[in-house]
């Protein structure tokens, strides 16, 4: 997935998604690190999320609620928020959830492993489904583990700790699954072997943490779901180390500084986000401060003690964000110290990234997609090819050494720019970027006599334009290649592939963000 491109996101001031923002040492770190974090209803929280076997006996009992056969319930239309019933978990969801059934009505529980038998307290009914809350694990997963993070379940950013890697690798491959049986009516489609890692923790390059002050200490951290309260992810397994060493001693210098926080007293300036990139070839660190006005206060001071804190920095920013919004930067950004840019590699790729520049969050397994990518392509270097929702061209130069012509498009002029950029660094002579729309360009390119033999689409979550769709059955490239972050719409686009006369080949998940739900795919389709 490239995530510039998205369009919650797709300029340079988005808010991450996939795995969210989150930060990461090691497991053996963590109950140190982190146990500070984790007091009162935070604790309380974990509890009831990450040892349901526990809670039935001896932990909530709402009123007399009730089995729902111990009411005469045995229908699920008949049942009523406060129920209890037994469901026997079938498969994750996509957001991690349990699915299974009652009385043939899905059923969703937040924490509920498949295979598992659970019971669970209904909280809402809708007429296709029920949520409920899980309290007994009546049968266990031998997947089920203890999650190393203390904030687990709290936080958000991982979904699915509790679950062993290998457990995780096989809930996601059958997810990939059933939404070609769902949604494209395929019950026999060729999905390769999960590409995973060896070591799935500590492999996010960047971390973006909101900020708060308690006492006199500086807390960074996510928003829990569902409320403005930050909950301290310092030290989160799944970030590099050395970012997470970064954060501790940003927060530091903040603190002894005494440098205001957004909103800190009523404070309407002040630092409101830190943000931190680690180049895992380079090994480059990159700094940048959020904040709401163009000048901080001691801020000669701050940089100083920031140069002595960490020696490893190489650049520091201060982004400008004065508004009330979801993104995370604001437009104007000035260099406090060092380099505007970090070096970074992808393969035999270089590339300069600015504070705001986007670059794949998890390095190693964007090698692993992109040859996949390469390898659903077929190239041999005689082909044209069209790189559709083309982001900052990552994808486009990967295959440019292969191809006789790629032309990327996107419709967000600075990944345009960036693309552009990246490819007159890297020597690719046979790229070009355009601005536009796909759905657009690649008719227009037809009837100028323009015939590509192959194009790769790498569209938000919500999937292909359906005009997107339609210029593509028209054109007819030989080969059709699909990355997607989410198998639903990906299985109901590749219908309307299938149904114009394509052909899977194969499908091809990689676990780009381990410890959450997300999985990425690459599909090969070749027309008939």
């Amino acid at each position: 997935m490239n995530e510039h491109k998205r369009p919650s996101k797709g300029t340079s001031s988005y808010k991450e998604q996939p795995g969210g923002v989150r930060a990461g040492s090691g497991k053996d770190r963590m109950r140190s690190d982190r146990g500070r974090a984790v007091t009162g209803k935070a604790q309380e929280e974990r509890g009831r999320r990450q040892r349901p076997d526990k809670l039935f006996a001896g932990g909530k009992q709402a009123g007399d609620s009730r089995p729902a056969a111990a009411t005469g319930r045995g229908h699920a239309e008949e049942l009523r928020p406060g129920d209890r019933i037994v469901v026997t978990v079938k498969r994750l969801g996509i957001n991690g959830e349990g699915i299974g059934y009652y009385r043939r009505k899905a059923v969703f529980i937040d924490g509920a492993l498949p295979d598992e038998v659970v019971k669970a307290e209904v909280t809402q009914l809708q007429p296709k489904f029920i949520k409920a809350q899980l309290l007994e694990v009546e049968k266990r997963s031998p997947d089920r583990i203890e999650p190393p993070c203390p904030v687990f379940g709290i936080c958000g950013g991982c979904q699915i700790q509790h679950i062993s890697y290998e457990g995780q690798l096989r809930a996601k491959t059958e997810l990939v699954r059933e939404a070609f049986s769902r949604y494209a009516g395929l019950e026999e489609v060729k999905i390769k072997p999960m590409l995973g890692m060896e070591h799935p923790w500590d492999y996010r390059n960047k971390a973006q943490l909101q900020l708060k002050r308690k006492g006199n200490e500086v807390i960074a951290g996510l928003y829990e779901a569902g409320s403005h309260e930050i909950v301290d992810i310092s030290g989160c397994p799944i970030q590099h180390p050395k970012v997470n060493s970064a954060v501790e001693k940003v927060k530091s210098v903040l603190e002894e500084l005494r440098i205001p926080l957004h909103k800190e007293n009523g404070a309407k300036d002040g630092v409101r986000t830190i943000v931190v990139r680690h180049g895992f070839q380079s090994g480059h660190l990159q700094v940048t401060l959020v904040a709401a006005s163009a000048r901080l206060p001691r801020q000669d001071d701050l940089i100083r003690l920031l140069r002595l804190t960490l020696p490893e920095v190489t650049g520091i920013a201060l982004n400008v964000n004065p508004k009330k919004t979801p993104l995370i930067f604001g437009e104007q950004t000035t260099t406090l110290w060092g380099e505007d840019t970090m070096e970074e590699s992808l393969g035999d790729l270089e590339f300069s990234l600015s504070p705001r520049a986007f670059f794949q969050l998890n390095p190693q397994q964007t090698v692993k997609l992109y040859e996949s990518v390469r390898a659903a392509a077929g190239l041999t270097g005689r082909e044209t090819v069209v790189d559709a929702y083309c982001g900052t061209g990552t994808i486009g130069l990967w295959l440019a050494p292969y191809a006789k012509e790629v032309r990327g498009i996107e419709t967000i002029p600075e990944a345009v720019e960036d693309a552009k950029q990246n490819a007159a660094r890297n020597g690719r002579a046979n790229v070009s970027f355009h601005t536009g729309a796909a759905e657009e360009l690649l008719p227009r390119w037809a009837k100028a006599g323009l015939t590509p033999d192959v194009i790769v689409a790498d569209p938000p979550r919500t999937g292909l334009d359906p005009r997107f769709l339609e210029a593509v059955l028209r054109t007819k490239p030989n080969r059709f290649v699909y990355v997607s972050c989410n198998p639903s719409t990906l299985a109901k686009d590749c219908k309307v592939l299938l149904d114009g006369g394509y052909v899977i080949q194969w499908v091809q998940p990689v676990d780009m963000f381990p410890q959450t739900s997300h999985v990425e795919c690459c599909v090969s389709l070749t027309m008939e």
